[in-house]
């Protein structure tokens, strides 16, 4: 078993077709968003080696040339030296050495067309001017986007459940649940292998597993109060009580992607505010000034609350919230009818619904 806190000193070596000699070679390692670091390197005589010091278990990408989207490899790093060779591209390498690099290399590959599929239709996606994204070939578009997404999130079940003895399967779990929906991550954590389950890491996503057991559709949403930007207090039941659905929406104004979140639920606010949509954002904010400022940069004309009190904020311990940004929907009686919807699948789901 892998220890979650276990740190290695690793080598990793490549070897390339030597006519890729002198093309920069990129490692992009980090176990979290604030230890990303980045290192280069050339292909010297078809080779290239990195060392890494004190490295936690992580996912590493390895990109050379221009077009990274194809030049691209992942490799898991765990605790023991890594080999990788080529003959041709780079994403065509064979990975050897560490065992559960190796059992990364084979799980991960089924995802790696399908990531392939998705540069694809975003790259096309993005050639769309931005007038012209709703146009039928745009929508077409968003649709194959959509559609790799589902075959993405489906084939990483399968690779997890095919090998529920694999810390490999645990680590994707962990990484597919970094917003958990208990209904969908609990089936496939139950078919992990007892040590699995049983591990500190193990019991800690089952643990943020429970946490959100009662956000499940068809229950009934716990009710909270907190403070308005005016300092008032204001309840959930105040809120659903004056609409037919209300979106219970976590977020933070130091949260980049909730930022960018948040004109789609600006767009959903407009489009059914007047047929019956409230919304209610929670903020997980620790300053006043930050929380009000973005409220009023990005448009949102809708009730607020926070403690500000970050992660701690009452609202969000009481519903199991670890990261943001998240949404709850709930009907006119606090009943749960969805959760974490974003983008088009919010619209949809309000286009259902009202």
């Amino acid at each position: 078993m892998l220890a979650a806190a276990q740190s290695s000193n690793i080598t990793i070596t490549g070897k390339i077709n030597p006519s890729h000699n002198g093309e920069k070679v990129t490692l992009i390692h980090g176990s979290s968003l604030s230890k990303i670091a980045i290192d280069t390197t050339r292909v010297i005589n078809g080779s290239v080696v990195f060392h890494l010091v004190n490295t936690e278990p992580q996912v590493a990408n390895i990109t050379m040339g221009k077009n990274r989207a194809t030049e691209h490899i992942s490799i898991f790093l765990a605790k023991g030296d890594i080999n990788f060779t080529t003959t041709d591209s780079l994403k065509n390498a064979v990975i050897s050495g560490d065992k559960l690099s190796e059992d990364y290399s084979r799980m991960n590959a089924p995802l790696v067309l399908l990531q392939q599929q998705n540069y694809y239709y975003a790259a096309k996606l993005a050639a769309i001017p931005a007038d012209k994204k709703e146009t039928e070939e745009a929508l077409a578009i968003k649709a194959q986007l959509q559609d790799v997404k589902l075959r993405t999130t489906a084939a990483t079940y399968a690779a997890i459940d095919a090998n529920p003895n694999s810390y490999i399967a645990l680590y994707m779990l962990k990484s597919i649940s970094s917003t958990v929906v208990y209904d969908t991550a609990m089936p496939h954590f139950s078919k992990l292998s007892s040590e699995l389950r049983n591990s500190a890491e193990g019991k800690a996503l089952e643990q943020r597993m429970m946490l959100v057991k009662d956000l499940r559709n068809g229950l009934t949403a716990k009710d909270f109060e907190s403070i308005t930007p005016e300092g008032k207090k204001l309840s959930l039941h105040d809120v659903t009580s004056t609409a037919k659905y209300t979106l219970i929406d976590f977020w933070a104004s130091w949260c980049m992607p909730c930022r960018a979140e948040n004109p789609n639920v600006v767009k959903a606010y407009t489009a059914y505010h007047a047929k019956g949509l409230n919304i209610l954002s929670v903020s997980l904010d620790t300053k006043a000034e930050n929380w009000k400022a973005a409220i009023a940069k990005d448009g949102m004309p809708w009730y607020h609350v926070s403690s500000l009190l970050g992660f701690k904020e009452p609202a969000a311990m009481l519903y199991g919230i670890q990261a943001i940004p998240q949404n709850v929907l709930v009907d006119a009686h606090g009943v749960i009818v969805a959760s974490n919807l974003r983008g088009d699948a919010l619209m949809e789901k309000l286009m259902q619904l009202l």
